[in-house]
């Protein structure tokens, strides 16, 4: 049997495998849920993947966390998402709303990612 790394296999590209600190790493260090992780997947990897659609995501699984009434563990690991976010170079819309997702402010991971596409995608449909 051939012994890999699994954080260095990456199936469909690199955008998680080129990154210091992957973002299943921050996950599972910070005991997200379901909902969190994939806010923090798709904010992290948008300018390398899908841009403005990995927004968009954000904003649903955000949705989908007010709709369900959906919170977090009770325990937060602030400092492992700001290093996540300082390892990884995210900008500080990134950051913010990783950040907001981390504590359960999906209004304000909303309005985050809103400011972000109207940033990012100012000239775009």
């Amino acid at each position: 049997m051939n012994e890999t790394n699994a954080l260095q296999t990456q199936v469909g590209g690199t955008h998680y495998k080129d990154l210091v600190m992957q973002p299943i790493e921050l996950i599972i260090k910070a005991k997200l849920s379901f909902i969190q992780g994939n806010i923090v997947k798709y904010i992290t990897r948008y300018k390398n993947k899908n841009g403005k659609q990995d927004i968009e995501k954000c904003i649903h699984y955000a949705k989908l966390a007010i709709e369900l009434n959906s919170t977090g563990p009770e325990y937060r690991m602030l400092n492992i998402a700001y290093t996540y976010c300082k390892v990884n170079n995210l900008s500080q819309a990134q950051t913010n709303i990783i950040v907001a997702c981390v504590q359960d402010d999906y209004y304000l991971a909303i309005r985050y990612c809103n400011q972000l596409i109207k940033l990012e995608y100012k000239n775009a449909g």
